[in-house]
Order: C-alpha cells, then structure tokens, then sequence
C-alpha cells in the first residue's frame, strides 16, 4: 500500500509513519523543509516537498496513492482555514479516481462535550466543540458526504509520548522543581493515548474493507488530573503542584487549547475495540506512568 502521510514528523504523524513502514506499506511524507524531509527518510519514508497552506503543491500527488493519513496541522491562528482548504482539495483531487481514496482524518477528542459522573463519550455522541475545534466539525461533515472518499476519522484523547502530553510535561514540571499550570482543576478528567498504540489504530483503521468509521481512541478512558500528578510523584519521590490558571492565561492560549485541556472527559471505546480488534500496550495508568515519566 502506498500511504501519504501529513504530519508524519510531529507526535502522531511520526508514530504512523514507522508503524505503516513496520508493516511494508510505502510511505510518501509531506516535507514543509529539508530538516522535515531528512526527519521523513530517517523513519523510513520518502520525502514528498509542499506545505499545508499550498495544498496545489503536494494534493494531486497524495491523491495519486492507495491511501491519505492526515495528521498534520498548522497550529496558528488560521488552522482552520488551512486545515479546510487541503481536505476540500483532495475531495476534488480524488473524484478523478476510478476507486474511492482511502482518508484517515484526525479529528479530535475536543470536539465532544464535558462528561459528568458515570457518562461516557461515544462514537454517537454529538459534537460540541471547543472554540479552536469548530472547523474540525465542519470539515468532517463536508468530507463525509459523497463518494469520492472512504473516510474513517479517529479521535485522538490527549496524546502522551517521551516529549509531549500530559506525562511528559508534568515531569518537565516536577524536574524543574515548579507547579504544574494547566487550566484544568485536580479534579477534571483527562482521556489519555500513548502515541504508539495510537498509530496502531490508524495502521488497523487502513486494513479494514469498511470504511466510513468513527474510532475513538483513548487507551485510559478518564483520570483525574490530581491522580495522574500523584502517580508521577510517586515515580519520582516528589510532590507535584497543580496550579489552575484562569481561562486565557494558561500557555496553550497561543492556540486556543485551554478550552480543551478544561473539559472533564471520559471515553467509551467499546466500539473502537470491536470495530478493528484495538488492543492498546498501555491499557492502565501505572504502565503509561512507568514509560513515559522518565
């Protein structure tokens, strides 16, 4: 399978990209510049030259292949916008083809509501987005109708790596002897995925003859803020401080994220699991905690 990434050199994109090449798919990466390119061939990809914001550049080529991931993003004021006009144009791209283009688009677990007591999130439940996640929603429903594409969208929880999530950054705090700010309380819940088993989904989600899914993917379905910094002064023999900010103040302002990181959340992924036999590694707090807060 020849599979075109974008994003494939940021925290999702790049855990896709080495599991895709695992299984001997061909990989044709989006390289915004030589340093993204150089990042592409050391996974294993071929480096393929164009920008998010110039989607003439690079759309006719990834239209060309078996199947589109799309995990890249902009992260600036004019996300949205981008974000829409790329998928807009392989929409157009793709109704060239003589079989339907296969698309995993990345959506987001900020595009459901808050949850209170035992409530779960589903794939069924309905979107009310954040802010900064608005467009997301639009853009799946324009992408969604027709048939110029098999689309499956996955949802990611908060994503956790070595360097970036939840984990990485409390530890950075901890390390650094200071607060942990974040605009959530102790007591919200956060859904949490550790990047590899989330590129598995998405590996998982390209084998599947059906498509036109919603996954979700969170692999702890909900922890309290205040629990996941207790777990990780216990691995570390130090306390860690939760200081809430004021909506606006926290550091993910610069993209509107503060909104998300509020929500308390908890996830069902039931279906996920029967949808495409998902079985995450990191099934439990102590092992995401043991990996990843280092």
């Amino acid at each position: 399978m020849d599979v075109f990434v974008t994003g494939g050199t940021g925290t999702i994109g790049a855990a896709v990209v080495k599991n895709l090449i695992s299984k001997g798919s061909r990989v044709i990466g989006l390289a915004r510049s030589e340093a993204s390119a150089d990042r592409l061939r050391a996974l294993g990809a071929s480096a393929f030259p164009g920008d998010l914001q110039t989607p003439e550049s690079w759309i006719e080529r990834a239209a060309s292949c078996d199947a589109v991931v799309h995990t890249g993003a902009t992260f600036t004021g004019d996300m949205g916008r981008i974000d829409r006009l790329s998928m807009l144009s392989l929409k157009q791209a793709a109704r060239h083809r003589k079989q339907p283009l296969k698309l995993v688009y990345t959506g987001g677990i900020w595009l459901f509501p808050a949850t209170a007591g035992t409530q779960l999130i589903t794939e069924k439940t309905p979107f009310s987005p954040i802010p900064a996640f608005r467009f997301m929603a639009e853009t799946i429903r324009t992408l969604s109708h027709g048939t110029d594409l098999n689309l499956v969208v996955i949802h990611p929880a908060l994503v956790c790596s070595l360097t970036e999530g939840p984990i990485a950054r409390m530890t950075e705090a901890l390390r650094d002897k200071k607060p942990f700010r974040t605009s959530a309380s102790p007591e919200t819940m956060w859904p949490l995925v550790e990047a590899t088993d989330l590129a598995s989904l998405y590996v998982l989600a390209l084998q599947q003859a059906r498509f036109r899914m919603t996954l979700l993917a969170s692999s702890i379905p909900g922890i309290s803020v205040g629990h996941l910094a207790a777990h990780i002064s216990a691995r570390h023999g130090l306390p860690l401080e939760i200081e809430t900010t004021e909506a606006g103040t926290s550091p993910e302002i610069q993209t509107g994220f503060d909104a998300g990181y509020a929500l308390s959340q908890q996830v069902d992924i039931a279906h996920t699991k029967r949808t495409v036999g998902w079985e995450p590694e990191f099934a439990t707090i102590e092992d995401l905690v043991v990996t990843l807060s280092r």
